[in-house]
């Protein structure tokens, strides 16, 4: 079978070269075509450095592989479905883009498609279905889990691969990429009561997704783990996606004069909240201290705001890299589900000691 393909290049006329084939590569190389075939993709039976003289001569001669053809050999259509809430928010939302900008970035290099498509959520099972059911895509990401979420029941039962940006219930069923929303705001919450604030508040995101319930349950552990009562903190929440809400519920935080600590989901709402906490003329870093999840928004600079602050950082583009290519690895190898957890870093202000409260 020939795998023709188009190459970037052009004649002094104006017309394209002729396509460079596996013959050709073959030929150059001194191997069989089903060398040549079996290396570009991807096959085990191939030894590295072949692979690697065989790669290296393709990108030097331009080739690129025929679609149609690989589908043929591989059964593969070299496409992942993104399936969206139709949700206006949702698509200018920063933290959205940071991960869409690493899962392009992934699928780039794994030199696969994104087919990105928003419907209501009514209708999503439906899409995933049709999906399943034509062999269009080779895998799914989804992101957002809810508790009891529908569309990963309905793609552990279809046995298509899928991962997903976050954990909910089954976690250990199916591939997931997540930071430890649990473990990172219990420490954030220990960390204030060491430090010495008996009232703190803390102002999340959107509860009916996983990774703001497990922020939630893991400010309560740690009031739990001290044998303090739970009014020790105000629990307040926005709808997502967060942000727009910070001004406000700082506002209503800071109406009780006892809370001298503000633990905030996202940087977005903590940035709002700043505003509202100069307003009400309180010293952030003397006379209240703020600790704030930052998923390196890149259009944001907090560079005002870094002597203010205490940050837990870890990059959501970061994340959209690792989710896309877990999911390729195992569309191409048949891996068996696993969860990745992103790093994360603290930067702590000068104001707290951090000794004896961290686990990251």
């Amino acid at each position: 079978m020939s795998d023709k393909v188009q190459q970037r290049k052009s004649t002094g006329s104006g017309r394209g070269r002729r396509s460079v084939t596996i013959k050709d590569l073959a030929r150059e190389l001194d191997l069989s075509i089903t060398t040549i075939s079996r290396a570009l993709n991807g096959y085990d039976d191939v030894g590295e450095k072949t692979r690697q003289r065989v790669e290296e001569k393709a990108a030097a001669l331009g080739y690129l592989p025929n679609r149609n053809a690989q589908r043929l050999v591989t059964q593969r259509t070299h496409n992942i479905a993104w399936v969206q809430s139709d949700n206006d928010q949702k698509f200018v939302d920063p933290h959205f883009v940071e991960v869409m900008a690493g899962v392009l970035r992934g699928a780039r290099r794994g030199q696969y498609d994104v087919v990105l498509s928003g419907h209501p959520p009514d209708e999503q099972i439906d899409i995933y279905n049709r999906y399943v059911k034509d062999n269009s895509v080779d895998g799914f990401i989804i992101d957002l889990p809810q508790p009891n979420d529908p569309r990963i029941s309905f793609l552990l039962e279809s046995g298509k691969p899928f991962i997903v940006h976050g954990r909910g219930e089954r976690w250990n069923e199916y591939s997931w990429v997540d930071i430890d929303n649990f473990g990172i705001f219990k420490s954030l919450t220990h960390l204030m009561i060491a430090n010495g604030h008996k009232k703190i508040a803390f102002i999340n995101g959107d509860e009916q997704y996983s990774f703001a319930l497990n922020r939630r349950k893991g400010v309560i552990a740690a009031l739990d783990e001290l044998q303090l009562p739970h009014d020790t903190v105000t629990f307040q929440s926005t709808v997502h996606p967060m942000g727009e809400a910070g001004f406000q519920l700082t506002q209503q935080a800071i109406r009780d004069a006892d809370v001298t600590a503000i633990l905030y989901s996202s940087v977005l709402m903590a940035v709002a909240g700043h505003s509202a906490l100069v307003r009400a003329g309180r010293r952030i870093g003397e006379d209240i201290a703020i600790a704030t999840m930052d998923d390196q928004l890149h259009y944001l600079d907090l560079s005002p705001y870094e002597e203010r602050f205490t940050f837990v950082r870890s990059s959501l583009r970061d994340a959209g890299y690792v989710l896309v290519s877990q999911l390729i690895s195992q569309i191409e190898t048949g891996t068996s589900s696993q969860g990745v957890v992103i790093p994360h870093h603290f930067f702590i202000h000068d104001m707290l000691d951090a000794a004896g409260t961290l686990d990251g």
